[in-house]
């Protein structure tokens, strides 16, 4: 029977480039990096290059605006909470406001959940427009005295709808006082420009295992002057931001994987274009009882999220499981759970239709044959 993966938005395997990059580092050049002797200053000359190669692909000004940690996750509550405790703890402020919306990756909304909890801020929850966009009207119309950071998705990791980061980085770069804008690009990487002058933002958040590198890497870009304070401390390390040996082979991976995907993005974009509009094709050709929740004019091309009016998502999951066509109820770090996708719900008003809603992700590796397999498989199941 034919294998079908198509949750790369979930995560990518290892390219063959970024394995050969990473593996001096782990039998070979395995010292500390923080050790004087010069075995460790090879390692932390590898850590060095690779900073510099994300520093450049970013268009940053400084090797110290990139600061690796451990997940994307991570990245996401060092820079909403070592932001916030910075001006709440060092600074005194009180009650500081944050606006995010409804359909952030659950490390966005669960850190802003936890600083509600310790009654340290208010949030202005902000629901997409039903092209699955935030206004930025309305984000102008929630604008107080007292907010201090806007913390928006760059690609939707569910639907893959693509915020206007741009136009809300401008009207903030003009805003009469300093508003803080964090990115989480972690679904960007392939398909979209990280260039940190074009998007006009302090703090963005990139992922490794999204872009064909190694997991249990990742980083924040913080820009100069950006008040941070630490969430794990000890010894330093990453410019006093983060505590811990850095993961000399990790770090290896993700700046190589980085320098491939802005090396290939025209490539990738052009390919899953392609494939994910085959699909679409295919389905209105065969006349399968579908209907697409993405935004085809505002999205990344690797995801597509299709609504089954006849069928449960929970049904059509696991009848494509047993014939081994891989996908997902939606985001990764809920996709343990019978949930529907609260994404979907909040886009569409609907909570039948985020029941009977499924997420497509494609690859480098997916093939218009893959597609007419699981278009095959749609067939019998729903006609």
């Amino acid at each position: 029977m034919k294998e079908v993966y198509l949750d790369y938005a979930a995560t990518t395997p290892l390219r063959k480039e970024v394995f050969e990059a990473m593996n001096p580092y782990f039998r070979e050049i395995f010292a500390n990096p923080v050790s004087l002797h010069s075995f460790g200053q090879k390692a932390l000359k590898a850590i060095d290059e690779s900073r510099n190669k994300i520093k450049e692909i970013l268009k940053a000004n400084e090797l110290k605006e990139i600061i690796f940690t451990a997940s994307s996750t991570e990245a996401n509550n060092l820079a909403i909470k070592g932001l916030i405790f910075y001006f709440y703890f060092l600074k005194g402020y009180k009650k500081i406001h944050v606006i995010s919306s409804t359909i952030e990756h659950p490390s966005v909304l669960d850190t802003l959940a936890d600083l509600e909890g310790l009654e340290i801020i208010e949030t202005t929850y902000l629901k997409p427009e039903m092209n699955g966009l935030i206004s930025l009207e309305k984000i102008k119309e929630s604008i107080k005295e007292n907010t201090l950071l806007i913390t928006l998705h760059y690609i939707n990791s569910e639907l893959g709808n693509r915020q206007k980061i741009k136009e809300i980085g401008e009207f903030l770069e003009k805003f009469k006082r300093k508003i803080y804008f964090h990115i989480d690009a972690a679904q960007a990487g392939l398909t979209e420009d990280l260039n940190v002058n074009n998007l006009k933002c302090d703090l963005m958040t990139l992922s490794s295992h999204k872009i064909y590198g190694p997991k249990g890497i990742a980083c924040l870009y913080v820009k100069a002057n950006t008040p941070l304070m630490r969430l794990i401390s000890g010894s330093g390390h990453e410019y006093d931001l983060r505590g811990g040996t850095e993961a000399v082979p990790l770090i290896v991976g993700f700046a190589k994987a980085m320098e491939l995907a802005f090396e290939e993005k025209e490539k990738n974009v052009n390919h899953l274009k392609a494939i994910r509009d085959y699909f679409i094709e295919k389905i209105k050709k065969n006349n399968l009882p579908i209907e697409i929740n993405t935004n085809l004019e505002e999205s990344s091309p690797k995801i597509l999220n299709i609504y089954f009016p006849t069928k449960l998502a929970q049904d059509i999951f696991l009848y494509l499981d047993l014939n081994k066509i891989y996908i997902s109820p939606g985001t990764a770090c809920k996709s343990r759970s019978a949930e529907p996708s609260y994404m979907v719900k909040e886009i569409f008003n609907d909570p039948e239709r985020a029941k009977r809603s499924l997420r497509f992700s494609f690859g480098l590796e997916t093939s218009k044959e893959d597609i007419d397999y699981v278009i095959e498989m749609l067939k019998k199941f729903l006609i």
